[in-house]
């Protein structure tokens, strides 16, 4: 008997850890809003660094593509990071505000060489094999400006943000999928784990 209770306990013991599986919150119960508020506030005025350092994906590196996934908690995080500067926090009509959200907002940020390069580019999601389309989708350009130095010739002149908004009932949050990135014959694929975000 007492060797039944001892495999039992070990089994117990080693299968919890493996019992709560990990996904994008969707849904948040209050424990979830205030530990999102408890951790913007404790980030300040460096939560968006924060945010864009943890909740990103591709190259680093300025000069390829790469993009940042928006999920719930980081907005509300964010929020509360930028409010805890004025020692103020979100207030329950806010809060309902970003988690009524029904899409998950998807930036990708690309360079080109003319004002408006991006307005042609698609951002489409493919997980377990099916295409998923994007509610809404836009593209927002700037001009890049060097350091001094000036401009080197033949360097992309222009950043720009495709947001890409998916619904939330189209997407498995607790699954890989590959974030597409097209333009006529150009086609970058990221590959991500929604898993990975809060």
């Amino acid at each position: 008997m007492m060797k039944h209770g001892v495999t039992l306990v070990f089994c117990v013991l080693v299968l919890l850890p493996c019992r709560v599986s990990v996904a994008m919150l969707v849904t948040f119960s209050e424990k979830d809003i205030a530990d999102a508020i408890t951790q913007g506030r404790e980030q300040g005025a460096h939560v968006i660094e924060y945010i864009n350092r943890h909740y990103r994906f591709g190259e680093e590196n300025g000069l390829k593509e790469n993009g940042i996934i928006r999920t719930k908690w980081s907005k509300l995080m964010v929020f509360s990071g930028l409010v805890s500067d004025k020692g103020m926090k979100p207030t329950e009509q806010q809060q309902d505000m970003i988690l009524s959200r029904t899409e998950l907002q998807i930036d990708v940020h690309t360079i080109g060489d003319k004002m408006d390069f991006a307005n042609d580019y698609r951002v489409h999601l493919v997980q377990k094999g099916v295409s998923i389309e994007p509610e809404k989708i836009s593209a927002d350009d700037v001009a890049y400006f060097p350091k001094k130095g000036g401009m080197t010739s033949g360097f992309p002149r222009y950043h720009a943000t495709i947001r890409a908004y998916f619904a939330y009932d189209k997407i498995t949050p607790d699954d890989k999928a590959d974030i597409i990135l097209l333009k006529d014959k150009k086609r970058v694929v990221f590959e991500v784990n929604f898993a990975d975000y809060k």
